[in-house]
């Protein structure tokens, strides 16, 4: 029990250590609550050049998908033993 407990422990000190330098880079930045609301509002998925980019990586991993090889394994075993001892 006090092994999950340390774990989680620790993920969380991470987690928050993580949190905090992710926010320090944003404000860092110049990054606001409005610029993000700008920034959503007028959304580079609305931006044509960025829309074909995703639509072809889309479409590049539909058909990597789709091509996978064949598995390179050979048919299943038979395990016929006989009952000589």
């Amino acid at each position: 029990m006090l092994i999950p407990t340390v774990m989680f422990t620790v993920v969380a000190v991470f987690s928050f250590i993580a949190l905090s330098m992710v926010h320090k880079f944003y404000r860092g930045s110049g990054g606001s609550f409005s610029k993000a609301q700008e920034e959503w509002t007028t959304g580079a998925w609305k931006n044509p050049h960025v829309q074909q980019a995703a639509q072809n990586a889309a479409m590049g991993a539909a058909q990597g998908a789709m091509n996978q090889p064949q598995t390179q394994y050979s048919a299943t075993p038979n395990y016929t033993y006989s009952n000589e001892m």
